[in-house]
């Protein structure tokens, strides 16, 4: 995994757009390297009981993205600024063994992702089949004290993008697809 996805807490704005064509324009004029293109991943959520992780703020979920093989688990919450991932070697073997300490799959969300880095940040372009085209701009930090002047760094940065406050995306993508 990137140092880009490195750290417990993770500063991140999503922005609703009809396409990436100019985002995409802007971030290869800004020099953005690229991490992944048009991959595919599929995040299969877990909970346990009765929706117990989303009453306590936390999601966790297992990724498969393709065709880059990456595979991971990751858990965000609780609050908005949690969020750690580790690469798994099977996601079959990571699945059962969550099943076996007592949890389930609640749902999949799919989506076609590409992936830039733009110096300390990872710019994230989606397209969620039910929910249209996303921007994300993100970075990680295993600080707590560095979470409000990289919200800054971050809102500068989609300015730079074209990214207005109007198109700013405040709900996670399970909850724009009603599963909270």
């Amino acid at each position: 995994m990137s140092e880009h996805f490195v750290g417990k807490y993770e500063v991140e704005y999503k922005y609703r757009v009809e396409s990436h064509q100019s985002v995409l324009a802007t971030l290869q004029a800004l020099g953005a390297c690229v991490f992944v293109e048009q991959n595919r991943e599929r995040d299969i959520y877990f909970e346990l009981g009765d929706k117990e992780l989303a009453q306590q703020g936390v999601s966790m979920s297992v990724r498969v993205m393709k065709p880059s093989g990456i595979k991971l688990w990751i858990v965000k919450g609780p609050g908005n600024d949690r969020c750690e991932a580790v690469n798994v070697e099977s996601v079959s073997k990571t699945c059962s063994m969550l099943e076996t300490l007592g949890y389930h799959p609640a749902f999949t969300i799919e989506k076609s992702r590409s992936i830039y880095f733009l110096e300390q940040f990872h710019v994230t372009l989606d397209v969620v089949s039910e929910l249209g085209c996303f921007v994300e701009i993100a970075v990680m930090t295993d600080e707590a004290e560095l979470l409000e002047p990289l919200k800054e760094q971050c809102l500068q940065l989609s300015e730079k993008l074209g990214l207005g406050s109007d198109a700013l995306e405040v709900n996670s993508y399970r909850a724009l697809l009603g599963h909270i």
